[in-house]
């Protein structure tokens, strides 16, 4: 299967309580229930090898772009909000859970003992990682990202001292209270430069401590962010 390579450089990193995906995080029945669903509700869309078709692959180099540095939670979240595409939200709780534990053995990992749980927060815990653990949030993905917002010269807006992007999704809404937590936290190091950052109002927030939501994109010249959101979380900035 055209995922072998790639699964053979990832493992799931989790909680202290949580099996890493080497291990097995899914059982055997379950992604065999998954499968079974899959073929029903989801192989027109995404193929029947989980190549893609009208929807993208489930497996491979495009599947892993599109999750590495997430979580386990926001793939069983999307299948049961999202999916499938001709009706969306019709999908139980326990059928996106093993749906995901179909497209995990897809992907060449190992079945384990017991099954992969519906607890959004234990799913929340087992983060989609590198083999030699997280690394940065690849190229066109949409982030989070703290920092001070400051403008540089006409209509060009920054943002300086920035984190390290984390992963989100558009289709998600934030938890209640996420910016917030995020701004909390300690500021980084990076510079990003802020595309149509003009259509959020960043005049009212200038100097502020901000949290920004866009596409990242990382080039030789410097780092960027597409800006979806913007949210002042403090009215200074050190």
């Amino acid at each position: 299967m055209m995922a072998a390579v790639f699964a053979s450089s990832l493992m799931v990193a989790a909680e202290p309580q949580s099996r890493g995906i080497w291990s097995g995080v899914y059982a055997a029945s379950q992604a065999a229930r998954g499968k079974k669903t899959y073929d029903l509700t989801c192989s027109g869309c995404h193929g029947s090898d989980l190549g893609g078709v009208d929807g993208p692959a489930l497996a491979g180099d495009a599947f892993l772009r599109n999750w590495l540095e997430d979580n386990v939670e926001s793939l069983v979240s999307k299948i049961q909000t999202r999916m499938p595409g001709d009706a969306p939200g019709s999908l139980s709780r326990e059928q996106a859970v093993d749906l995901t534990s179909f497209i995990l053995s897809a992907n060449e990992f190992p079945a384990g003992s017991e099954e992969l749980p519906t607890s959004s927060s234990a799913l929340s815990g087992i983060q989609i990682v590198g083999k030699n653990g997280p690394g940065p949030v690849p190229n066109f993905a949409l982030v989070l990202v703290v920092g001070c917002l400051a403008q540089k010269a006409g209509a060009e807006w920054l943002l300086t001292q920035g984190t390290e992007p984390v992963r989100t999704r558009e289709s998600a809404a934030e938890p209640s209270g996420r910016a917030e937590t995020l701004g909390a936290g300690p500021l980084g190091t990076q510079t990003f430069s802020l595309m149509d950052a003009g259509a959020f109002g960043p005049e009212a927030h200038n100097g502020h401590k901000v949290v920004v939501k866009g596409l990242l994109m990382r080039e030789a010249k410097g780092s960027r962010l597409n800006v979806t959101s913007l949210q002042s979380v403090g009215t200074t900035c050190p």
